[in-house]
């Protein structure tokens, strides 16, 4: 016989906890959830509750479907049956654990630029390269573009250019680029940092170059060094609820940029200015993930996601699946409870003991503080009932 080691899992997206003691799991309204006495069928408090002799735990939730639309049966129980667990045996729980909120980082990137490092008469390039997911999605490659400072003319006498505009001028070119543009923009508040005699001052390419900054005809003698900031910024297209589709792609991995100074021949020119780059990183649990876990399980529990037909729309209008997706928000950003538990097989015909496991997923909005101590508090109380038993399993954090 061979043994599955995987865990079956279940997912849930929670509105609000039900913390009181006593409330039966037919008055859970929809999205709350609640720890229930297997024996009394009504919730346990989340503060100090505790199970009657023999009992096991239930995790319920009040369902989304506010109606048996499709099927009628309520005798059954029907869609608008409550959510629930498996039963847990205290005993049995092998881990509780939690994945913090953690928001996308954008990908950075810096050019510095010194005062000896534009003479006059002489061309400074740059090149940015833009790569991963996104790049390669829209064109089948990653992308890079060259930026120089042509455009700038010495006046009469003056030995070195003014590496402001240098690095403006650079900057421009690189983000006026049809291929690169929808991939980076200037950095947020300013993409130009001029140090004037060690005087630091931030300001837009568009500033640099219209004036409002006042360019030097001696940057040597002025200590002038300027610096250049990007930033990655890519959209990827997205359809609201009404089209969704869980075949839709998501993006979850920000776009890597690199800028690096080149000589004329294109080849990397280190000999003047820093280059720097931080790389971006991906956030943890969007809400486009919750979705399409919270609808898997609908799924398993025989309420399938229409999609794919002309009228799709409407059919999950019919079939109350649109009270899910609404539930769920794509934009935000989900904090995730875990509790595992196993139910051993002690009388197995085959000879093999078999221990079936089963996670629960709980997701909260991460914007929702008061959920997210109504959620701490649930899970405290599931560790303290595993550890009344002698189960020593403790909450872990994970990134």
């Amino acid at each position: 016989m061979a043994y599955f080691n995987h865990a079956f899992y279940k997912s849930f997206v929670v509105s609000e906890v039900n913390e009181a003691a006593g409330t039966a799991t037919s008055a859970l309204s929809a999205g709350h959830l609640g720890l229930v006495d297997g024996n009394s069928w009504s919730t346990i408090a989340t503060a100090n509750g505790t199970l009657s002799n023999n009992a096991l735990l239930y995790l319920v939730q009040g369902s989304y479907h506010t109606a048996d639309s499709i099927g009628n049966n309520p005798g059954h129980g029907g869609y608008s049956e409550s959510i629930k667990s498996k039963g847990i045996n205290p005993k049995f729980i092998s881990s509780l654990w939690k994945a913090d909120c953690i928001d996308a980082v954008k990908a950075t990137a810096s050019l510095e630029l010194g005062s000896k490092c534009a003479p006059c008469g002489q061309t400074q390039f740059a090149r940015v390269d833009v790569k991963g997911s996104p790049a390669l999605r829209f064109l089948n490659h990653n992308a890079y573009a060259l930026g120089d400072s042509a455009n700038i003319c010495c006046a009469d006498g003056q030995e070195y250019l003014d590496p402001v505009l240098v690095i403006a001028e650079i900057g421009k070119m690189l983000l006026a680029d049809p291929i690169v543009a929808p991939f980076i923009q200037e950095a947020t508040g300013g993409g130009i940092v001029a140090t004037v005699g060690g005087s630091a001052t931030t300001y837009t390419i568009e500033q640099a170059l219209d004036g409002t900054y006042t360019p030097s005809t001696d940057p040597v003698g002025d200590q002038v060094v300027a610096k250049l900031s990007i930033e990655g910024a890519y959209v990827d297209t997205k359809f609201g609820n009404c089209s969704f589709d869980t075949r839709d792609f998501y993006g979850k991995e920000p776009v890597q940029i690199q800028l690096s100074f080149i000589d004329d021949t294109g080849n990397p020119c280190n000999d003047c200015g820093v280059a720097l780059k931080t790389p971006g990183s991906m956030q943890q649990t969007s809400g486009e993930t919750v979705l399409r876990k919270v609808l898997l399980t609908e799924s398993y529990m025989q309420s399938p996601f229409n999609q794919g037909n002309v009228d799709s729309s409407r059919i999950r209008e019919i079939e109350g699946s649109d009270k899910v997706l609404a539930a769920v928000d794509r934009d935000a950003l989900y904090k995730a409870y875990y509790i595992q538990h196993s139910i051993p097989r002690y009388n197995n015909p085959s000879g093999v003991f078999d221990n079936d496991q089963y996670v629960y997923e709980i997701f909260v909005k991460c914007s929702d503080s008061d959920l997210i101590t109504e959620m701490d508090a649930l899970m405290t109380r599931v560790e303290a009932l595993a550890n009344g038993v002698g189960n020593p399993v403790k909450i872990e954090a994970v990134d």
